[in-house]
């Protein structure tokens, strides 16, 4: 199988706070060298468990990437033993759109896993996370919400 594009900016094994990017090449007519910047914060402090956060799947869905851009802001090295992985906006471009599924490709990316490394924007972002963010993780807790057009009462599933 081919290699996923997206390459990070940050270390997965660098111990300390760290902000960067998921970078995705993607030509477009605003710039034929241009990428996709998908936000990612890695908070490492030594061995132990790696904990994988993950908020808009769907583009209109905002709690998650409210309370974990916060987290990834206020969050310390020395407050956690392990690691933790926190990508507010898994789906970028259909969270800077305000839209349920990508406006790139117009893929849910909810419905895209596994993903392909050679598909459409939001097919490359599925299969990054299925061959590797997932298998990094001890936990992943993907914070999901309605969008716009449902509303939930609070609860957790596992």
């Amino acid at each position: 199988m081919r290699d996923n594009p997206i390459t990070p900016t940050v270390d997965y094994g660098k111990n300390g706070v760290q902000h960067g990017h998921l970078r995705l090449p993607y030509s477009r007519d605003e710039s034929a060298w241009g990428s996709i910047l998908i936000p990612i914060s890695v908070i490492r402090n030594g061995e132990g468990p790696v904990a994988l956060f993950t908020g808009a799947n769907h583009g209109d869905e905002y709690e998650g990437p409210l309370a974990l851009t916060h987290l990834a802001g206020t969050l310390k090295a020395e407050q956690i033993a392990g690691t933790v992985i926190l990508i507010p906006f898994m789906n970028y471009p259909a969270f800077l759109a305000g839209t349920r599924v990508s406006p790139l490709d117009q893929v849910n990316l909810n419905r895209a896993f596994p993903g392909k490394p050679d598909g459409t924007p939001t097919q490359k972002i599925a299969d990054y996370f299925q061959r590797t963010l997932l298998p990094m993780a001890d936990l992943v807790l993907d914070f999901h919400s309605g969008g716009k057009t449902l509303d939930f009462l609070p609860f957790a599933a596992s």
